[in-house]
């Protein structure tokens, strides 16, 4: 068996569990490393809050580590003597890649993207511009597009790279070529299904149906695409669905809500805006339906994943329903297969207009036979796609065998060293800038 290793995760902001996907796809990679026998510490800069409690609580070593402070940076991590830094995003390496190469020089340095940041900057840009659906699933940064360019120094500089989406590391490898052996999918871990949803009779999935009643949203708030998805089902999609479906309730749950989202709480009209959810399985398994008409964004979407878990189809747009199509690699377009229960899909996937959305939504929350047929089909993609004991020992196996081969690796990365010749340095002078105009100190 491989060795204990010392693995840091290191970030702006501290995991949530209970607050956004991410932060689900973080802890359990933390879990499953120490599970494995490895220890982690957690790291960030934000000051100590609920989240950082919670992690601490649970046994992991949780510690602040300022940007652009190397003394305090060097002691924070320096007290596991890392083996592995795994960066939150690119803005993390940004500000601590250079750092830890010039204080742990061996430790193996991982990318975890979540998404692709400048993919969902350039499709909200498209959108923001006025561009029609189609066009903004269709809108991709191109080489002189600044976003992209940190990002994909950021993944050049790092040994290792984690791609949640299977679609998005196709395209980062073949499109923008960062090298396919040097990229690791890691998409969501799911430990399960939930009971009743595999393996039911026509009977009880019929009781299943029958149950349940309206609609309902997931999403933190932080995350702009969540808030304008809201938006735009309280001002365009609901009321056609209401038409259709007078008694129909709409429910709205999400963290860190603002007076942006809380403005849209009708009730009068069937829509309610609910907060954070302290059980998320409360609403997905009272509703009929999920709804999540993203009208921009990047990466698979962590509500369509835990709706299908507990026995939700989902309605969305071919932005919401990306890298959960079997079979496909490769960004949506208005020529493809359609993405719907018919064609092995959990729900209707591929709606780009508010009428698609709410046909959509009144389809599956009146008919039965569309209803399980998604229902199956969102449970067979969970299988077959996002089950934490098929994905997450691929992950740390590279992550493990990442250790053993550093040296190999980086003899023959000509791209990624070179980043690091002097000139090239910036992050890592920028940072030392900061500090010591701030403190007047240089460490």
């Amino acid at each position: 068996p491989p060795r204990a290793l010392s693995v840091a995760f290191i970030g702006w902001e501290w995991p949530e569990e209970h607050a956004s996907a991410a932060g689900v796809r973080t802890v359990a990679l933390a879990r499953a490393l120490r599970a494995r026998g490895h220890r982690v510490a957690i790291l960030a800069c934000a000051a100590e809050n609920p989240a950082s409690e919670a992690l601490r609580a649970e046994g992991f070593a949780v510690r602040r580590a300022p940007a652009n402070r190397g003394r305090e940076t060097r002691e924070a991590l320096g007290k596991d003597a890392p083996d592995v830094v795994v960066f939150d995003r690119f803005l993390a390496e940004e500000a601590f890649g250079a750092r830890v190469r010039e204080d742990f020089p061996r430790a193996v340095r991982v990318l975890d993207m979540q998404d692709a940041h400048a993919l969902r900057r350039k499709r909200m840009e498209a959108w923001k511009g006025g561009a029609s659906a189609e066009e903004v699933v269709l809108a991709t940064p191109d080489a002189r597009d600044v976003n992209l360019q940190r990002e994909l120094g950021s993944a050049t500089r790092s040994d290792v790279t984690l791609a949640c989406s299977r679609v998005e590391l196709e395209w980062l490898a073949t499109t923008c070529g960062l090298r396919r052996e040097r990229l690791c999918e890691a998409s969501f871990f799911h430990p399960r299904i939930a009971p009743g949803v595999i393996g039911a009779n026509e009977v009880e999935v019929r009781d299943d149906f029958e149950r349940r009643r309206g609609f309902a949203t997931v999403g933190t708030f932080k995350h702009l695409p969540n808030v304008d998805s809201v938006e735009f089902l309280a001002a365009e999609v609901w009321p056609l669905i209401r038409k259709e479906l007078p008694e129909a309730t709409m429910e709205v749950y999400g963290s860190y809500p603002n007076a942006k989202v809380e403005r849209f709480h009708a009730p009068k009209q069937g829509f309610y805006i609910r907060g954070r959810a302290e059980r998320l399985e409360t609403p997905l398994r009272a509703a009929r339906a999920m709804l999540a008409p993203l009208r921009f964004g990047a990466g698979i979407k962590g509500k369509v994943l835990d709706s299908w878990t507990h026995g939700l189809p989902v309605v969305t747009t071919p932005i919401g329903s990306e890298a959960t199509v079997l079979g496909v690699n490769e960004f949506w377009t208005p020529e493809a297969a359609p993405v719907t229960p018919e064609t092995g899909w959990g729900g209707f996937g591929d709606c780009t207009s508010a009428r698609d959305v709410a046909d959509a939504a009144v389809a599956l929350h009146e008919n039965f036979d569309t209803w399980r047929l998604a229902q199956a089909n969102g449970a067979r993609v969970m299988h077959e796609l996002f089950m934490h004991d098929v994905n997450m020992p691929k992950v740390i196996d590279v992550i493990e065998r990442s250790v053993e081969t550093i040296d190999e690796t980086r003899a023959a990365d000509f791209a990624g060293q070179s980043l690091w010749y002097h000139t090239d340095r910036s992050t890592l002078y920028f940072s030392k800038w900061v500090e010591l105009k701030e403190t007047g100190a240089n460490t």
